[in-house]
């Protein structure tokens, strides 16, 4: 039990042939502390957190920033409290997500997130990778618990996002084009889809496009196309996302993918890893609940 030593006092009469002396002997026993079931030393020196609550009523979901979070910070902060803590029972963080029609969704979605976003500048969200520079994520994850489908989908349980690579217009083309928002469309997602693990890329509608033309997030310009890593149901996996120029390998507990197609050397994008619970529901009643074991990046 935490933090108790349970101190057992015996006397002992022992007995002598040789004396009608008794000499009683105190014997102290002291069982050790079990350790606290907290969470591995995740750095989390490049990443924020976006929770699905505006705390601050600032009109957007409330963030923590990377020295919050870092050397175990998020273990103090109450505001995480439900959303984003140690698994009481093992090794790992859970984050926890729920749709609130009161709560917060961030610009352009109306799905609610606890999600950690790469952030290459802590001080400068503006500042991402390109496919050129490259990245590397590494996690091991496990969707926990998520509620049932009560849409016209054919999904028995809701869907949710546990990983991406994230599009964002870079602040040459914003001035350059005059635009009023850097918002670009996820280059992937690995989504949860009733225990399947699926990675979705975007890919050209129209792959003779270039240029300004595809500089925005529309579904006219920008489709998804998707591979089926099968079945992960709620069981630990190892997921490794590499991101090169024209190129995008997907590799779920040794199984790879090769995404390799003109649209990926088109790319006008910078980008930014994401890695959590983005739950793909606006019920009332939809929830979900994943666990974080390690995450790592590379550029």
């Amino acid at each position: 039990m935490k933090n108790i030593a349970l101190l057992l006092l015996a006397m002992i009469l022992i007995t002598s042939c040789d004396s009608e002396e008794e000499s009683p002997e105190r014997i102290e026993i002291v069982i050790p502390n079990e350790p606290d079931p907290v969470a591995s030393n995740f750095d989390f020196s490049d990443w924020k957190v976006t929770l699905p609550v505006d705390v601050n009523s600032d009109g957007s979901p409330d963030e923590y920033a990377p020295s919050q979070l870092d050397n175990g910070g998020y273990r103090t902060l109450s505001a995480l409290d439900g959303y984003m803590y140690d698994d009481p029972v093992g090794e790992g963080i859970i984050f926890y997500t729920q749709f609130d029609p009161n709560g917060a969704t961030t610009a352009n979605s109306s799905y609610p997130r606890t999600e950690l976003r790469e952030l290459i500048n802590p001080s400068n969200s503006r500042d991402n990778w390109s496919l050129q520079d490259g990245g590397v994520l590494k996690v091991r994850m496990q969707a926990l618990d998520v509620s049932d489908n009560t849409g016209t989908g054919s999904l028995n349980k809701d869907r949710f996002i546990m990983a991406q690579i994230h599009g964002i217009i870079t602040p040459s083309d914003v001035a350059r084009l005059n635009l009023s928002s850097d918002s670009a469309p996820p280059l992937l997602k690995m989504q949860w889809r009733d225990g399947d693990l699926y990675a979705y890329k975007k890919t050209l509608e129209n792959e003779s496009m270039s240029g300004d033309a595809i500089i925005n997030k529309d579904d006219s310009v920008w489709g998804d196309i998707s591979y089926n890593f099968g079945q992960v149901g709620f069981e630990p996996f190892d997921l490794e996302i590499r991101a090169s120029t024209g190129r995008l390998e997907v590799i779920v507990d040794g199984q790879s993918h090769v995404f390799q197609d003109i649209s990926l050397a088109k790319w006008p994008f910078d980008n930014y890893f994401k890695a959590g619970n983005y739950i793909q529901t606006t019920d009332p009643t939809g929830y979900s609940k994943v666990k974080l074991y390690s995450i790592e990046v590379s550029h």
